[in-house]
């Protein structure tokens, strides 16, 4: 991965977003350029760049298409969880409002399999969204369950996560005609870790909107009185309280 690959990527996901709805453009600009990393297109470009050097157009429309396809599932998560931040800017929903984030995730879905049929992705995006699908579903049914247990956690980490990562992968090997030797593995592997990793760093939001994580399984074991505060739409103080026992539970030796 290069800082020209990169700045190459960001030049597809200008033009493509500059095409949209006026009524659409600002709200996905705002979640687009809302500082992410670029992990997925990082990751792409990495793998294209042991076949080929430097960043074909071909290889920066991968990129863009799962850097698309990411963006759009944050925004349809947004509005599923009713979450009011994202990255430091306000989500679509919490703005805009329910049509306009509907209308903007079903818009970068679009977007993301146009561009990924451009660069030969075939049907790995929508492979991807289906199987990422299966893990919102998984959470979604064990949503504020105080039952659930450890190997659920993981599996929805590697459906939400490490799918995605896992495809950014073997389209950087697909845009190069090079082999995808064990690029599976190692992207759900490395997207079940980065899952992980964000919600032990900051536990209390997930738990706040009652999702399945590890850390969540780990301090209703040893912190019982946690199931009480497992609720939708906790109010301030016992959300404050939630945000002091949950993270003293998951560092507990």
């Amino acid at each position: 991965m290069t800082a020209d690959g990169l700045a190459a990527t960001e030049a597809v996901l200008t033009e493509a977003l500059d095409g949209v709805p006026v009524s659409l453009r600002e709200p996905c600009r705002r979640i687009a350029q809302a500082g992410g990393e670029r992990l997925r297109a990082g990751l792409l470009l990495a793998v294209a760049g042991r076949a080929w050097p430097g960043t074909s157009r071909r290889t920066a429309t991968a990129a863009a298409a799962v850097e698309l396809l990411h963006l759009a599932t944050l925004v349809h998560e947004d509005l599923l969880h009713e979450a009011p931040v994202r990255r430091g800017v306000p989500t679509i929903n919490a703005k805009e409002g329910t049509t306009v984030a509907l209308l903007a995730g079903d818009l970068l879905i679009g977007l993301a399999h146009r561009l990924g049929a451009t660069a030969g992705a075939g049907t790995l995006l929508g492979d991807a969204l289906t199987v990422r699908c299966t893990g919102l579903a998984l959470e979604a049914d064990n949503r504020f369950r105080s039952e659930v247990d450890a190997p659920t956690a993981l599996r929805i980490a590697e459906l939400k996560t490490g799918t995605l990562l896992a495809t950014a992968g073997r389209l950087g090997a697909i845009v190069t005609a090079s082999p995808e030797d064990g690029l599976q593995e190692y992207g759900v592997a490395y997207g079940t870790a980065l899952h992980l990793l964000d919600d032990v760093l900051d536990p209390g939001p997930p738990f706040a909107a009652g999702l399945v994580t590890l850390p969540a399984v780990h301090a209703l074991a040893v912190r019982p009185e946690l199931r009480r505060l497992l609720r939708p739409r906790l109010d301030e103080a016992h959300r404050q309280q939630a945000g002091e026992l949950l993270p003293r539970a998951c560092h507990r030796p």
